[in-house]
């Protein structure tokens, strides 16, 4: 988790100082012309789990987060492809067991691996785009490491899935400069345990490479 964070900070540096430095925007240029598909995105935001009745014992989790980084490329149609990787926590609040309810300290952890394919609807071309917000729509596909965690006095839990994992996204960009969007993005993501479901919210920032003209 540390290293995850210390490998964004460049890149957030460097969308920083490149925007800057950007004087394309403009009324005089068409705001973008881009010769480069590649982009990289992050995002954070809240994770909200789901979660069904196990054994006979259900857990009750807090609201956690997200963080997460992504390597896309587009083609064309408004169709992309992202390597994905996310980390997602809650904090275990209370089990309900036979009845009654238990406070007990815990954790749910998620480190995913996924392919995903997006689609970019094409307002623009309908016409109907005037607010230039971009709507869109996927799916992906990878690999999941989970940890369930309880433990008490006197009680201690712990279980870790390895599986495969699937997840369905939904999102609202908007360009902010020439070459950097901020996009509002839902995930529904599923893995290894078949009682928890993920529900995700975050505020992501996506910047792409190439030479603006």
């Amino acid at each position: 988790m540390k290293n995850f964070f210390l490998l964004m900070v460049p890149v957030l540096i460097f969308i920083n100082v490149n925007t800057q430095a950007q004087e394309c925007c403009n009324n005089s240029k068409p705001c973008c012309a881009i010769n480069n598909n590649f982009y990289v995105e992050v995002l954070g935001g809240a994770n909200f789990l789901q979660t069904d009745t196990n054994s006979g014992i259900r857990y009750d989790y807090q609201t956690g987060y997200i963080v997460s980084g992504s390597l896309g490329y587009r083609w064309c149609y408004g169709l992309r492809f992202e390597a994905e990787y996310a980390f997602r926590r809650n904090s275990l609040r209370k089990i309900h067991f036979l009845g009654r309810t238990f406070t007990i300290d815990g954790h749910f952890e998620s480190s995913s691996y996924m392919a995903n394919l997006l689609w970019d609807f094409p307002l623009s071309n309908w016409g109907c785009n005037f607010l230039k917000i971009q709507p869109y729509i996927g799916g992906g596909a990878g690999y999941d490491f989970q940890q369930v965690r309880a433990h008490n006095e006197g009680f201690s839990f712990r279980e870790n899935k390895k599986h495969f994992a699937w997840q369905v996204i939904a999102g609202l960009g908007y360009p902010l400069l020439c070459n950097t969007d901020i996009s509002l993005e839902y995930k529904f993501h599923k893995g290894g345990f078949n009682y928890i479901y993920s529900h995700s919210v975050g505020l992501g920032l996506t910047y792409r490479f190439g030479r603006v003209f």
